[in-house]
């Protein structure tokens, strides 16, 4: 007797998903090396050449790092680990060496079908528990643009907490549409120039990689300390006058692979530091870290007039655009800035019900 329509159609059905399964990608999740991160840093999105084992490293937290591989070996996806609490939650996080780029490196060619195995895997599931941070970064961040997504599409839920706006500021753009700064701030800054010259000779250091040193650290401390942020309670978040903070930055300038993305400006009146900045130079982008000045000379701008030159100085670099961070709108739109990508915080849970009892503590926390 010749198969029925229904024995044919149940056949063909079978053949099909075999054929479907037999496309399906396949990945190991394993425990990573220094070597493995890097070498999917190496495949990563350019904004993310920066999260090198190194940039994981130089907090000092020693990480956990679990990551994928291809059936061929090829490292695909690495996550950084360390734990946390939020309210009686513990929970695991990104670790890092700044607040806004708690991101991991994502190979550019990992398909959305091998993260879905990555976020279905039972190690991962382990390895990253039932709650899982990650961030703080930008909006704009290219792993996690990727992974959101492709979470809720795969049982988890995904909460945004929303923590300030970047501002940014496009170099070509205010170069196009004529001479900046206008004729009118250059006269200004000039003025300035002058009066803090009064003083002692006035010199712009711009530094990179290696040549930001122990003593230009110590002149960008000295800024700290004579800023508006030594008047908070605990010093507030000082970059290179706290000495935790310091031995970080002080390790990625250390680090062969990082150190050529970092990039300091200094502004000294004789031997007197009293204006720095500093920050990751990533591609054609600068993302500002820090940038402050001695109170003492408030009104003569130096903050402003550090950051005039340092702009131009990028520019010639061939920076396209400054990325500069929170706060701060009045003097960055006065400057040119736009408000750009927002900063916010993810937290993933597995599990919608779990989501639901989270959620009130991550918002509130």
């Amino acid at each position: 007797m010749p198969p029925s329509f229904t024995d044919r159609w149940e056949r063909l059905s079978l053949n099909i998903h075999k054929a479907i399964d037999s496309e399906l990608p396949t990945i190991d999740v394993a425990p990573f090396s220094a070597s493995d991160i890097d070498a999917v840093t190496a495949a990563a999105h350019p904004a993310q050449a920066f999260l090198t084992s190194g940039w994981f490293n130089a907090t000092g937290q020693s990480p956990v790092v679990i990551g994928a591989r291809r059936p061929d070996g090829t490292a695909i996806a690495a996550f950084p680990l360390t734990d946390r609490s939020i309210g009686p939650f513990r929970v695991k996080e990104i670790s890092g060496s700044y607040w806004p780029f708690r991101s991991i490196p994502l190979a550019e060619n990992i398909s959305d079908a091998e993260l879905a195995l990555l976020l279905r895997n039972k190690a991962m599931h382990a390895a990253m528990g039932r709650l899982f941070r990650f961030g703080p970064v930008y909006s704009d961040d290219p792993a996690a643009s990727r992974l959101v997504p492709i979470a809720k599409a795969n049982g988890w839920t995904v909460l945004r907490k929303p923590l300030a706006t970047c501002y940014e500021l496009d170099l070509a753009d205010l170069h196009e549409a004529g001479p900046w700064p206008k004729g009118s701030t250059r006269r200004k800054n000039r003025a300035r120039e002058r009066k803090l010259a009064a003083d002692g000779d006035l010199n712009y250091r711009f530094l990179i990689g290696t040549q930001i040193d122990h003593a230009s650290m110590d002149a960008m401390a000295t800024v700290e300390a004579n800023s508006w942020l030594a008047k908070l309670d605990g010093g507030g978040d000082t970059k290179f006058r706290d000495p935790k903070n310091r031995a970080i930055w002080g390790r990625l300038v250390a680090d062969p692979a990082l150190s050529q993305s970092l990039f300091a400006s200094l502004m000294t009146i004789g031997e007197t530091p009293i204006a720095f900045s500093f920050g990751l130079e990533i591609g054609n982008c600068r993302y500002y870290i820090a940038n402050n000045y001695d109170e003492g000379f408030s009104k003569f701008g130096p903050g402003k007039l550090l950051l005039y030159k340092d702009f131009e100085f990028a520019t010639d670099r061939g920076i396209g655009k400054i990325s500069w961070g929170a706060g701060d709108a009045g003097y960055k739109t006065e400057m040119g800035a736009q408000p750009g990508p927002a900063i916010e915080d993810l937290l993933f849970v597995r599990g919608s019900l779990l989501g639901a009892v989270v959620r009130r503590f991550w918002e509130l926390g």
